[in-house]
C-alpha cells in the first residue's frame, strides 16, 4: 500500500529506489553528463571514467550494487538537482503511457504510483507534469 498517498494523486515518490535500478541503463546525453560533472565539482573526463559506461544505446551510468551509482541510502539521489532527462521523467514513460499493461506492470514495481488510478489519469496527469502544472 502506498504511504501518505491521496488517493486523488497518481503517482508521488516513495524514495524508494526501484526506479533508479535503471533497467536497461540509465542513459545520459553530454549535457547531462556536464552538468552532473559541474554539479559534483569534477572534470567530465574524470566523471566519466568513474561514473560512465559505453552501451549499444550510447552512454550510460555505471551501476553498483544493482542500482544507479548516485542512489544513496534512504532513496536519495546524489544529482537530484541535475539528475538524467529519463529520471525526471519517471513514470510518465512513453511505454506506460501508450499501453495500460504497462502501467498495470508499473504499479506492481512502484509503490508510488496509484494502484486504483485509471489509465487515462495517469495520462492527463503526465500531460499536466509535462505542462509544469
Amino acid at each position: 500500500m502506498v504511504a501518505n498517498l491521496d488517493k486523488s494523486t497518481v503517482f508521488q515518490c516513495q524514495q524508494c529506489g526501484d526506479c533508479c535500478v535503471g533497467r536497461g541503463g540509465i542513459m545520459v546525453t553530454p549535457g547531462e553528463i556536464k552538468a552532473m560533472a559541474a554539479l559534483l565539482a569534477l572534470p567530465e573526463a574524470e566523471f566519466c571514467r568513474c561514473f560512465v559506461e559505453a552501451s549499444a544505446l550510447g552512454p550510460r551510468l555505471t551501476v553498483a550494487g544493482g542500482v544507479c551509482v548516485f542512489l544513496m541510502p534512504g532513496g536519495i539521489c546524489r544529482v537530484h538537482p541535475v539528475k538524467p532527462f529519463i529520471c525526471r521523467q519517471w513514470p510518465f514513460l512513453p511505454a506506460i503511457l501508450m499501453d495500460p499493461d504497462e502501467l498495470d506492470n508499473a504499479k506492481t514495481a512502484c509503490p508510488g504510483l496509484n494502484p486504483a488510478c485509471s489509465h487515462g489519469a495517469f495520462v492527463e496527469a503526465a500531460l499536466k507534469h509535462a505542462r509544469g502544472e
